[in-house]
């Protein structure tokens, strides 16, 4: 979204801290998304934990995408937007035997990531099927953080051990008509992608049961302007490639950042510039606890001043509110900002809101939705 004078009118209108939301531009991200899965028989499933707005999961399940969930409160949200079960996929992480039994009895499809819970699952819902997440050990550049198919991952079945899984395949009565796989996110390169195309179809014979693989996301969304998107017509043919030796085999793909990051703005006020012999601090009203990307993962996101575009630019520190270490930009270039100035904090579509909490006990920002001439607080 880059219309400053709509952005600095919902600014006045609503107040600040605050996200926008573009919904055409949620639309306009899903079908160039499937423009380039022409002719694969492939399912998207959106990661709801990028954005779990309920008018960002209305839109996309209006446009036909399924939903990826991680935890049974995403499953339970997605079904009260509307979504049927069978187009809900939930891959968790350490759950705990309430939370799997929950999933089960919802109807959705569950994907097991750990050799342990396979006998239980087995006991309690003999012969249901299920997905098995995997891990190949793939190693990929970029943040250690959000990188989660290597060997010191938590995530995943470790394929050195499929020797024990195919054996507890064997005694009990599981079926299995899923694989997959997520190498991490914000991957650059598609060959990197393709590692897990590669992984899942050279050893999907052994599984007699299959349905479809799952390749998970990861695609790239450029913060910079000296960033690219990743190829998505080489890793979609690659993927064509691969699977011309399992035509009766359906496809799986992931995306969350990749639908919604651009979508999103996040609103703030400056309510201080303090200058000192060092630099020069550009205090907001907000903090980490609202937009934690910066802190977290060292995430570059553009900033900028929307009520003085043609100021002389000038070198700040944008820095928040909380009562600890609280930084969205070091010494950024931008144009010249002053007490009361609206900076708009681009790209915070995914992995904003959803991560935000009341720290400090301060009160977490407001959301609003952008359709067409539509604007509104939800």
């Amino acid at each position: 979204m880059t219309d400053r004078n709509l952005l600095l009118d919902i600014a006045r209108h609503y107040g600040t801290p605050a996200y926008v939301y573009d919904l055409q531009d949620v639309r306009e991200r899903y079908l160039h998304l499937k423009e380039h899965l022409t002719g694969l028989p492939a399912d998207v499933h959106y990661a709801v934990k990028a954005n779990a707005h309920p008018e960002i999961l209305r839109t996309l399940r209006e446009m036909g995408s399924g939903a990826d969930c991680v935890s049974v409160q995403e499953v339970e949200r997605v079904l009260e937007a509307g979504f049927a079960p069978e187009k809900v996929l939930y891959t968790p992480s350490c759950p705990s035997e309430e939370e799997l039994r929950r999933a089960f009895e919802l109807g959705v499809r569950v994907h097991i990531g750990a050799l342990e819970y396979l006998p239980w699952v087995a006991e309690h819902y003999p012969g249901r099927p299920i997905g098995l997440r995997l891990n190949p050990d793939v190693r990929i550049e970029g943040n250690v953080k959000i990188a989660t198919a290597h060997a010191g991952s938590k995530f995943g079945i470790p394929w050195t051990l499929n020797k024990d899984l195919m054996k507890m395949l064997r005694k009990l009565p599981l079926r299995v008509t899923g694989l997959h796989v997520h190498i991490g996110s914000d991957v650059h390169s598609w060959q990197d992608l393709a590692r897990g195309v590669d992984f899942l179809t050279d050893i999907a014979g052994a599984f007699p049961d299959l349905t479809y693989l799952d390749f998970g996301s990861g695609l790239k969304v450029p913060y910079r302007k000296s960033e690219r998107e990743i190829d998505l017509a080489a890793y979609a043919d690659h993927i064509r490639q691969r699977m011309k030796a399992l035509p009766q085999l359906r496809i799986v793909l992931e995306p969350g950042k990749f639908l919604v990051a651009r979508s999103g703005v996040f609103l703030m006020q400056v309510t201080t510039v303090k200058r000192t012999p060092f630099k020069t601090f550009a205090g907001v009203n907000t903090g980490f606890n609202h937009m934690i990307r910066p802190m977290y993962y060292d995430a570059y996101h553009a900033i900028e001043n929307l009520s003085n575009p043609g100021g002389k630019e000038q070198v700040y520190d944008v820095v928040g509110n909380l009562c600890e270490e609280d930084t969205f930009a070091r010494a950024r270039r931008m144009p010249e900002v002053r007490k009361g100035d609206i900076l708009a904090l681009h790209n915070a579509g995914a992995y904003g809101y959803v991560m935000a909490s009341h720290y400090n006990l301060r009160p977490l920002p407001k959301e609003i939705i952008v359709d067409g001439n539509k604007i509104y607080e939800a």
